[in-house]
């Protein structure tokens, strides 16, 4: 599937669906866009919707280690032979849509397809569906969403979305549908001012997330996450422990909860206490630590948005300590604006080679990253690199593994052998 690359237009993914009998009208979804942190709101939705009984759908991208981590129904993936099963499924659907002259169907379409049959077949009561690129012509923007949510707006993907924030910001906003309220999860007004237009346009409402929800009481508990207390229009919860660590995702768990906040007068109520489901969220590849002497920290931040928000959130755990960074950042990212911020605290940068296609002039990253940290290494290899980190770092110091979830991948195969 992977030859396939990125196609605009929503026709294949229409024409694949209609072959597959339109799965994805039969159940309800929640749709969420953004340039960061979107699989974090759907995990904390995922853990609170579950908790209350319900079976729920779950498409996120892109993955650590296997395509089946994007299909799954609650906490448990999609198999491999059911996902074998589908692509076979869908096969007449594929040839229709190419005899249509709509061309080869994209892998992200395919697997879109897929996940939407695959939750009619299990019966879900509500899918949470994460956009891949954009939102205008992402193939997940054929749902009838209860709620559609904005986390964010940054500059990354511009060669498909720019050239400036507000063009990406436009383009998420394609996911805003009539008469649907719409959140956002940050205030940048310039991107406030796109979404009011268009929600005013479609006749949708927009609700400011940081308006709706208080946090208050918060102790940052590192790695551990943080002990606060809750407010919203519905829900008022003390002392909750969350578990996903990083300040970022205070905003994530605020935009999470907005949209909780919508859902009982949609039909889906959330009756059981909080603070249970927030204190078992977990969400592999983001501030995950892997290691504890030294302390091993891997994070899937691929463009400057997401390091500016993982070396604020280290700053504040590790105000004290030095790291050894070990990156690996792919040919279409803005590799200066990555690397400057993640320079603060950096004393060894270690520069590898994310896995594939994308990453065949990793080399030219060499001259950016030796403009920016006071000694860079060469690691080609991903594994050879964490070993090379391993033998580098000191006493106090802790290591940082990131750029890319090519990256991680082997990465974190290596640390925890799965």
């Amino acid at each position: 599937m992977t030859r396939f690359g990125i196609k605009p237009g929503l026709e294949r993914i229409e024409t694949l669906l209609a072959g597959l009998g339109n799965p994805h009208q039969r159940y309800a979804t929640i749709h969420i866009a953004g340039t960061n942190g979107k699989g974090s709101v759907i995990a904390i939705l995922n853990h609170v919707l579950s908790a209350e009984g319900y079976r729920v759908g779950v498409f996120t991208s892109p993955h650590l280690h296997s395509y089946c981590e994007r299909i799954r129904i609650n906490h448990e993936l999609i198999s491999a032979d059911d996902l074998w099963y589908l692509i076979n499924q869908l096969q007449p659907a594929i040839s229709a849509c190419e005899q249509a002259g709509y061309g080869s169907p994209t892998e992200f379409e395919i697997l879109t397809a897929l996940a939407f049959a695959y939750f009619e077949q299990q019966r879900v009561d509500i899918a949470l569906i994460e956009t891949g690129l954009g939102g205008i012509y992402d193939a997940t923007n054929v749902v009838q969403p209860l709620v559609t949510a904005i986390t964010n707006v940054g500059l990354d993907h511009l060669e498909y979305l720019g050239p400036g924030i507000e063009d990406v910001a436009y383009n998420k906003a394609g996911i805003i549908k009539p008469g649907v309220p719409m959140i956002y999860g940050d205030d940048d007004p310039a991107v406030v001012k796109i979404l009011q237009d268009v929600c005013r346009s479609r006749g949708a409402s927009l609700c400011m997330a940081k308006k709706n929800v208080r946090l208050t009481r918060i102790t940052n508990r590192g790695m551990a996450g943080f002990i606060l207390d809750i407010g919203t229009r519905r829900f008022s919860a003390h002392e909750v422990c969350f578990s996903l660590p990083g300040s970022y995702q205070l905003d994530n768990l605020t935009t999470a909860l907005t949209i909780l906040d919508e859902l009982p007068e949609r039909g889906f109520l959330v009756k059981k206490d909080l603070g249970e489901s927030l204190s078992s969220v977990r969400w592999p590849g983001r501030m995950e630590r892997v290691g504890q002497y030294p302390e091993i920290i891997l994070d899937a931040a691929h463009n400057q948005h997401g390091a500016r928000a993982l070396a604020r959130a280290l700053e504040e755990i590790y105000p004290d300590r030095t790291r050894i960074l070990l990156i690996g950042i792919l040919d279409d990212k803005d590799g200066p604006g990555i690397f400057g911020s993640l320079a603060a605290h950096t004393r060894l940068c270690i520069l590898t080679r994310p896995e594939g296609d994308r990453a065949r002039n990793w080399l030219q990253r060499y001259e950016e990253a030796c403009r920016i940290f006071p000694q860079v290494f060469l690691a080609e290899e991903i594994e050879y690199g964490v070993r090379r980190a391993l033998e580098e770092v000191r006493d106090q110091e802790y290591i940082l593994i990131t750029g890319s979830f090519l990256t991680l991948d082997r990465a974190r195969r290596f640390l925890t052998q799965t």
